[in-house]
C-alpha cells in the first residue's frame, strides 16, 4: 500500500467525518443527545470560507444481499445482486434527483452503493438535502495525491527466473504437484492500470484473442479518460507491477506471478485515486460494461480483486464499504494491502483495517516484518492484518515491458490474491466461498509469533494469522473445514461461563473464545482434536472429538469453580443519616475479571464470593438517587475480609433526607436588561466577514422555553438564531463578590445545553477581580447537557476571598444554544433533615 496510498494527511478521515447539522426554526425542537448529524465537518468548513463543495449524498436505504448471496449459479447470483442493489436505487434516489434538477445541480448516481456524487453544490442545497428523511449523509468529496512508487529501482533489471515471493510461499510446488496455476479464474486490480501487452502480462489478459488482435471490451474500464486510446494503459507502473506479481509470466524465464494461468482485467480507478473514480472501479467489478460504458454483463465480473491501495492515515473509517458487502454476495473476494505506516502498533489503513475486508502485511526474504508494514488491531479491536506475504524487494513487471523492484504491503497483497486462484483453480468447491476461503488462508498459514501489538503466537497484529503459504492453502482445503460448537457452564451455578478460552489442538492449532451466552463455535480443519477449556477461576478441562470435512462436532463443557472465600459488609449513608442503602458492589482484579453483588435495600449488608490471594479494587455504587461512588483497595487472603463503606450524597443533594442550604447571592436574568454590574463581551471575528454580536441576551430571541430548571427568563447565547453568520464567541461575566467569612464556596447554575460538535461551553473563575482566570468547568461538544440540568460546581479556592468573579464563555458556529438560570454564588452545603 505504500507504493499507492492516499497521502493527504488526515484527508480521508476527515472526508468521512460528520459534524452537527442545522437545526430548523421550529418552537424549541431538540435533537437526541447522540444523533448523528448529517452533514460532514468538511462540507461545513468549505461553505464557512465562502465556497461550493462537491458532495456525496448518501441515501439511508440499504439492500439485503443474504437471499442473492446462498444462489449457487455463478450468473444468477451476479444479476441478483446487481438486480436488488439497483431496484433499491431506482425505489429511493427520485426524491433527491429531482431536487437536484430542480436547484440546476450536475449529479451523477450509484447503484451499488446508494449515493449520488453531486458537483458544485451551494450551502442551501446541502441543507435541503440534509433535510430530507431519504438522506442520511453528506460528506465532501476528496481527490488524494498519487505518490511515485516507493523504493523503485532501474527499470532495466536483468531477468533471473522464479521471482523469490513465488518460492517463498511455495506456489512453484502448487504448480508442480497439481499442474495447475490458476486456470478458470479471473484476477481483476483496482489500480493505476496495466500494460496489457507486456510480455509478462499478456497472453494473461482476458482481452486478447489469441490472433495478435485484442478487444478491451469489459476488460478494461478507464475510469478518468486517463489513457489516449481505447487500450489499457498505466502512466504511473504500480498498477503494471501488482498485476505481474498475481499473473505474470512471459514464458522465457521470468516467473513473477503466483498464478500465471489466470485471466486479468483492469479499471484504474486510481489514475487519479479520487473517491470518485475509485467507487466507479468498484461498481464495474460488479458487471464490467463494454468502452462505451454499456451492455453490463453480470458473468464477466472478476472472481478476485486486487486493492493495493487505502489511507495513508491510521484510520478504521468505513469507504464503500456496502460495495465490499456487495461484492462477497456476488462471489468476488477482495484482497487489500494494510498500510506502510508501520512499525508501531495500529497504523492500519481504510479499507483494511475493516473488520469486513481481508488485509494483508509485508515481509522480507528472511521471513522478518517489513518496518513499514502496519500493525493492527484496527476496527473494534480487530487483529490486523489479517495475513502477511512477501513485499520486501518484491520484483515484477514495469511499463514498457521492463522489470523493477517495489516495496510495500501493495505488493504483498497482489501475492494473497494470487493464492487465492490458485486454491479456487486446484479446488473449485471454494470457488466463491468467501467466508471458507478466508477460513482456510487463516488455518494455513505459518504462524509467526510476534507480540509487540497484542495477540498471540498464533494470531498477532504483526503477521496476522501468520505467514502465507499456497501449498498448505491448496493441502488443507483437501482436509476441508469444519467446525467445534459447544456451550460452557459453571458446575455450581449452571450459568454460562463468559470469556472461556477453548483451545482445539491436533491437524492445526485453533482458539476461541465463549460469549456472554457461554457458547462458542471454532473453526478447524477436519481431524481428531484434544480441546481444552480454559476460564479464569475454574478448574482446566480436557477431551477429544472427531471433526469431518465441511461437519461439525460438539462438546459442551461443565467448570468447576475453584475455591472462593468472601468479602462481606454493609453500605450505609455518609452524610448523616447513618441508614442502609441499596447498591451494587464489584471487585475488579485489574485483569479484566469483575465481580458483581447487590446489597440488602434495607440493612446495606452484602456478601461477595471471590477469589483468594488476590489484590481488587472494590466498587460500591448506590443504585438509588444520590449518592458519590467510592472505591477502596483490597488485598484478600484465604480467609475472607469484612469492607463497610459510607457514601456521602452528592453535591446536587438530591438524596432522600436531605435539603440544600445556600447563604449568598443568586442572580436572575430579566428579559429587558442583563443584571447590574454583570458585562458581556464579545471576542473578535476569527474569520472575516462574520460577527460575533450580540452573543449573550436576555431578550429570547428564539423563542425558547425556559428549560434551565429555573423559572421565567434567562440569559442565553443562541447560535442559530442570532449573530451574523451565527457565529459566537462570547462571554457573560459577573460583578465582583465579597466571599470573605464563606467556608463552603460554591457555584450553582440552571443549564440547558443543546449539543454540538464544535461548540465550547465553559465556567471561568477569577480571585483578583478578573486580571486572571482560571476554568472550573468545561463541555465540548456532543453529548451536551440538555436541561434542565442544574450544575453545582465545588470552588474551595475562592473561599474568603474579596475580589471573586465567574463568567460563563461559549464558543461555536451553527452550534445550538446554551441558557443558563439562577446563578448563585456562596455557602452551599446540604444538610440531613430531622426525622
Amino acid at each position: 500500500m505504500a507504493c499507492l496510498s492516499l497521502v493527504s494527511t488526515c484527508v480521508l478521515a476527515a472526508a468521512l467525518l460528520t459534524a452537527a447539522p442545522a437545526r430548523t426554526a421550529s418552537a424549541d425542537p431538540r435533537p437526541a443527545p447522540a444523533a448523528k448529524p448529517k452533514i460532514a465537518r468538511a462540507v461545513l468548513d468549505r461553505f464557512a470560507a465562502g465556497a461550493t463543495s462537491d458532495l456525496w449524498v448518501r441515501l439511508a436505504a440499504g439492500t439485503d444481499l443474504s437471499g442473492p448471496a446462498k444462489i449457487k449459479n455463478r450468473k444468477a447470483r451476479g444479476n441478483a445482486v446487481v438486480d436488488d442493489l439497483k431496484a433499491t436505487a431506482t425505489r429511493t434516489q427520485g426524491p433527491v434527483r429531482t431536487l437536484l434538477r430542480s436547484a440546476g445541480l450536475r449529479s451523477e448516481a450509484f447503484w451499488a452503493t446508494n449515493a449520488i456524487y453531486v458537483k458544485g453544490a451551494t450551502e442551501a442545497a446541502a441543507r435541503k438535502l440534509a433535510a430530507m428523511p431519504e438522506v442520511t449523509e453528506i460528506r465532501a468529496s476528496r481527490t488524494y495525491r498519487l505518490p511515485e512508487p516507493a523504493a523503485a529501482k532501474p527499470s532495466n533489471i536483468a531477468p533471473n527466473g522464479l521471482e523469490w515471493g513465488i518460492g517463498n510461499i511455495n506456489a512453484d510446488d502448487v504448480w508442480a504437484q497439481t499442474g495447475r496455476r490458476g486456470e478458470d479464474v479471473v484476477v481483476a486490480s483496482i489500480d493505476t492500470g496495466a500494460q496489457y501487452d507486456h510480455p509478462a502480462l499478456v497472453k494473461q489478459y482476458r482481452g486478447n484473442n489469441g490472433d495478435g488482435t485484442f478487444t478491451h471490451d469489459y476488460n478494461w474500464f478507464d475510469t478518468s479518460g486517463t489513457c489516449s486510446s481505447a487500450a489499457p494503459c498505466d502512466k504511473n507502473g504500480h498498477g503494471t507491477h501488482t498485476m505481474g506479481t498475481m499473473a505474470g509470466d512471459d514464458g522465457q524465464g521470468n516467473q513473477i506471478g503466483v498464478a500465471p494461468g489466470v485471466k486479468w482485467i483492469e479499471a484504474n480507478g486510481c489514475a487519479t485515486c479520487s473517491d470518485v473514480d475509485l467507487l466507479k472501479a468498484s461498481q464495474w467489478m460488479l458487471a464490467p460494461t463494454d468502452l462505451s460504458g454499456r451492455n453490463p454483463d453480470v458473468s464477466r465480473r472478476p472472481d478476485i480483486v486486487n486493492n493495493s491501495w487505502g489511507s495513508d492515515v491510521p484510520t478504521d473509517e468505513p469507504l464503500f464499504e456496502d460495495i465490499q458487502e456487495a461484492w462477497a454476495a456476488s462471489g468476488i473476494f477482495g484482497v487489500w494491502s494494510n498500510g506502510n505506516s508501520g512499525p508501531d502498533c495500529k497504523t492500519s489503513g481504510t479499507p483494511g483495517s475493516r473488520t469486513l475486508n481481508y488485509s494483508v502485511g509485508a515481509y522480507d526474504s528472511a521471513n522478518r516484518i517489513a518496518p513499514f508494514s502496519s500493525r493492527g488491531p484496527g476496527q473494534g479491536g480487530e487483529l490486523k492484518p489479517n495475513i502477511s506475504a512477501p513485499g520486501v524487494n518484491v520484483r515484477s513487471a514495469l511499463p514498457g515491458g521492463a522489470y523493477g523492484l517495489n516495496n510495500g504491503t501493495s505488493m504483498a497483497a497482489p501475492h494473497v490474491a494470487g493464492a487465492i486462484a490458485l486454491l479456487w483453480s486446484t479446488r473449485p468447491e471454494y470457488a466463491r466461498d468467501i467466508a471458507g476461503t478466508r477460513a482456510l488462508l487463516d488455518l494455513s498459514a505459518v504462524d509467526t509469533a510476534d507480540a509487540q501489538c497484542g495477540g498471540s503466537a498464533t494470531n498477532n497484529n504483526v503477521y496476522g494469522e501468520g505467514r502465507l503459504d499456497a501449498l498448505r492453502l491448496v493441502d488443507d482445503a483437501a482436509a476441508g473445514i469444519g467446525t467445534v460448537t459447544g456451550t460452557v457452564t459453571d458446575a455450581g451455578t449452571g450459568e454460562p461461563v463468559a470469556g472461556a478460552t477453548i483451545t482445539a489442538t491436533g491437524q492445526t492449532e485453533r482458539t476461541a473464545k465463549t460469549g456472554a451466552d457461554g457458547t462458542y463455535d471454532l473453526r478447524t480443519l477436519g481431524g481428531d482434536y484434544t480441546v481444552t477449556t480454559q476460564a479464569f477461576g475454574y478448574r482446566q478441562d480436557s477431551g477429544t472429538v472427531t471433526v469431518i470435512k465441511n461437519g461439525a462436532a460438539s462438546r459442551d463443557v461443565t467448570l468447576t469453580p475453584t475455591q472462593r472465600v468472601n468479602v462481606t459488609g454493609k453500605v450505609t449513608d455518609g452524610s448523616g443519616h447513618g441508614w442502609g442503602l441499596a447498591a451494587k458492589v464489584t471487585a475488579d482484579d485489574g485483569a479484566g475479571h469483575t465481580w458483581s453483588a447487590d446489597t440488602d435495600a434495607g440493612t446495606g449488608a452484602y456478601t461477595l464470593p471471590l477469589l483468594p490471594n488476590l489484590g481488587y479494587t472494590l466498587t460500591y455504587t448506590a443504585t438509588e438517587k444520590g449518592y458519590t461512588p467510592a472505591a477502596r483497595q483490597l488485598t484478600l487472603d484465604d480467609t475472607g475480609s469484612t469492607v463497610d463503606v459510607a457514601l456521602t450524597v452528592t453535591p446536587l443533594c438530591e438524596a432522600r433526607g436531605y435539603q440544600v442550604d445556600r447563604d449568598g447571592v443568586t442572580n436572575t436574568f430579566p428579559s429587558t436588561n442583563r443584571p447590574k454590574g454583570w458585562t458581556v463581551t464579545n471576542e473578535n471575528p476569527r474569520f472575516p466577514g462574520y460577527d460575533h454580536k450580540p452573543g449573550w441576551v436576555f431578550n429570547n430571541p428564539g423563542g425558547r422555553t425556559n428549560s434551565t430548571g429555573g423559572d421565567g427568563d434567562f440569559a442565553i447565547v443562541d447560535s442559530l438564531r442570532s449573530g451574523a453568520g451565527h457565529v459566537q464567541d462570547t462571554y457573560l461575566t459577573s460583578p465582583q463578590i465579597d466571599m470573605t467569612g464563606r467556608e463552603h464556596a460554591t457555584l450553582e447554575f440552571g443549564n440547558d445545553l443543546s449539543p454540538a460538535t464544535n461548540s465550547v461551553a465553559a465556567v471561568d473563575l477569577s480571585l483578583d477581580g478578573g486580571t486572571t482566570w482560571a476554568n472550573v468547568w468545561i463541555n465540548k461538544g456532543y453529548p451536551g447537557i440538555p436541561g434542565p440540568a442544574p450544575q453545582v460546581v465545588a470552588i474551595p479556592q475562592a473561599t474568603g476571598k474579596a475580589n471573586v468573579k465567574f463568567r460563563f464563555h461559549y464558543r461555536g458556529q451553527n452550534s445550538g444554544w446554551w441558557a443558563v438560570d439562577n446563578a448563585f454564588i456562596g455557602d452551599r452545603t446540604c444538610t440531613p433533615i430531622a426525622g
